[in-house]
């Protein structure tokens, strides 16, 4: 299916598809894995008209095929594609392999876990998943965002087709994530999340969970959960009652969990400082006669003496202990600012 000059034959690679599955299960396989190869080393070439034939072919072979045989397609991609330019071709294939699908695919309808957790595209999601990150996050990332370099990007690179395809994955998936459940999820080997629908929004919040995390992060991360939402919103399987413990399990976490922790800090601070003001401050005796009283004076030790301390009062509206000291800080400012004239 490839010609001398290193061409794809679109139609030559999807008529030999066709007749290899006429051909035994194990026979089909083993012709159908040199076949993609073939095509994946196709989205190499530096032609831009020889990508786009190849990216088309790929995404026909794989809706011809069953939905079974699309991990098959992401290893090859993932290990044909792994450096430089290729990068964004990669990027580029799986959002035009999503297109295709979500063209043709329909949910399927389930009622148990098990059946769930089967589903042959909700068990590509973790794979498709660590597609995209690599793209936004990763080399791919860094490539678009370099800064004094002179570069020449290529046309794949252009567009933001990773926040697109997480569209059409959220899109796609079963949204059932109260069915799944840990000892299902053990069941399933190589399954790392209870759902696709965790599967598709864990691994940005681990992100946010960097105390390190950075501002340009933050907002990609931001980017892309407002496209799994768009996602979820046109997804035919998601219900309300679905949707709403999600969101609420998602985001409970970071919204009390922060509030509570920052709430203690405060209190924390508060106390010190009231602690601070507090002091006790240490006033020595006044000498005005010398000698033995001098002497007497260095004998004694100093005594600790209370100064007044300030407490809030209602005339200023205090409402809390944190109100009361700022208003204190204040008033020490404009007591010690210095006016003209």
């Amino acid at each position: 299916c490839v010609s001398k000059n290193k061409s794809l034959r679109s139609s030559v690679a999807l008529a030999l598809m066709k007749l290899f599955q006429k051909f035994p299960t194990e026979t089909f396989e083993s012709k159908l894995q040199k076949l993609i190869t073939i095509v994946c080393n196709a989205l190499k070439n530096k032609d831009s008209n020889e990508r786009d034939i190849a990216r088309d072919t790929l995404s026909k072979m794989v809706v011809s095929l069953d939905m079974k045989y699309l991990p098959l397609v992401l290893s090859e991609m993932a290990v044909s594609l792994c450096e430089g330019y290729k990068l964004h071709v990669r990027s580029a294939t799986l959002h035009t392999i999503l297109v295709a699908i979500s063209k043709v695919y329909q949910q399927p309808s389930v009622d148990s876990t098990d059946e769930i957790l089967s589903l042959p595209f909700d068990r590509c999601v973790p794979a498709m998943l660590d597609l995209i990150h690599q793209d936004i996050f990763g080399k791919a990332s860094e490539i678009k965002e370099a800064q004094n370099v002179e570069k020449r990007l290529i046309k794949e690179a252009m567009g933001r087709k990773s926040q697109d395809s997480l569209e059409i994955i959220s899109k796609t998936i079963h949204f059932k994530p109260s069915l799944a459940t840990e000892q299902a999820k053990e069941r399933f080997q190589g399954f790392t999340h209870a759902s696709a629908a965790h599967a598709l929004v864990t691994p940005f919040l681990d992100r946010l969970r960097d105390p390190d995390v950075s501002s340009s992060t933050m907002r990609k991360v931001r980017e892309c959960l407002n496209r799994v939402a768009v996602g979820f919103s046109n997804n035919p399987s998601a219900k309300y009652d679905e949707v709403l413990p999600f969101v609420f399990a998602t985001v409970a976490p970071f919204v009390h969990g922060q509030l509570v922790k920052a709430i203690s800090n405060n209190d924390a601070d508060l106390e010190t400082s009231d602690d601070e003001e507090e002091a006790l401050i240490e006033v020595s005796k006044s000498t005005l006669s010398g000698g033995s009283s001098t002497r007497n004076a260095k004998k004694d030790s100093p005594k600790a003496v209370a100064v007044a301390t300030w407490t809030p009062s209602n005339l200023g509206d205090a409402k809390s202990q944190k109100s009361a000291l700022q208003m204190k800080k204040k008033q020490k400012k404009a007591f010690h600012r210095v006016t003209d004239g």
